[in-house]
């Protein structure tokens, strides 16, 4: 089912500027900065249905006069622009990249939801627990060589998702960090209700980490997929 949600929204830290009709189901908030040992640039998606959603989002990024900045491209992490992010009653969150000419002047973004799909699935109402480990279960930080990461579901719903190795940016100075590098960790990973997955890390997200892992800030993270 596709509903044709065509919203323009104009963010400015907690403001919002949306149709009243359409801000009752998908509303959004960006954070350039969000403090220490947190993502920054992060984009909080909030979903006031009752069903999961699946919108595909476009963004145009601002200065600090929210004037735009033409020639800076925004990716995400977790593939909201591509419609691949899957947001449950409540919301979830993505994290953007800004990238090309005038990148370090983005301040904020107006974001187009070009398309919401509604997917055909339970509503889950918790994160699934990540957790990397070693070859033998013993459990790793984030910015070790892991083999494998234990994904445990404790929602009493199956859950769809993917997982992605981020290599960070050190930044200098005032800069802000962002994501580098996006690995994914195998494809679409579904774990059963009140169960554990294993999900190995190999091929391109292992090379990643074989160049990284003790050299640069890295992350494991998972999200609702499809």
């Amino acid at each position: 089912m596709i509903a044709g949600f065509l919203a323009t929204l104009l963010l400015a830290g907690c403001g919002l500027i949306a149709r009243p009709h359409l801000a009752a189901t998908l509303r959004f908030e960006f954070a350039a900065t969000t403090g220490d040992g947190y993502m920054n640039q992060l984009l909080t998606i909030y979903n006031d249905s009752t069903q999961m959603l699946a919108p595909t989002l476009q963004f145009t990024a601002l200065d600090a006069t929210r004037s735009p900045l033409p020639a800076v491209k925004v990716t995400t992490v977790y593939g909201s622009d591509q419609g691949n992010l899957v947001v449950p009653p409540g919301g979830g969150v993505d994290v953007l990249i800004f990238t090309g000419e005038g990148a370090q002047f983005a301040e904020d973004v107006v974001v187009t939801a070009l398309t919401t799909e509604t997917i055909e699935a339970p509503a889950v109402h918790v994160e699934p627990v990540v957790t990397p480990v070693d070859e033998s279960g013993r459990v790793l930080d984030r910015n070790s060589r892991f083999t494998a990461v234990s994904l445990r579901n404790d929602d009493s719903e199956q859950m769809s998702v993917r997982l992605v190795y981020i290599i960070w940016t050190v930044p200098e100075g005032d800069q802000r960090q962002q994501a580098a590098q996006v690995v994914p960790v195998g494809g679409l990973i579904v774990v059963p209700p009140k169960q554990t997955t294993l999900v190995p890390v190999t091929g391109e997200a292992r090379t990643a980490m074989a160049g990284a892992a003790g050299r640069f800030p890295t992350s494991i993270k998972v999200y609702l997929s499809r």
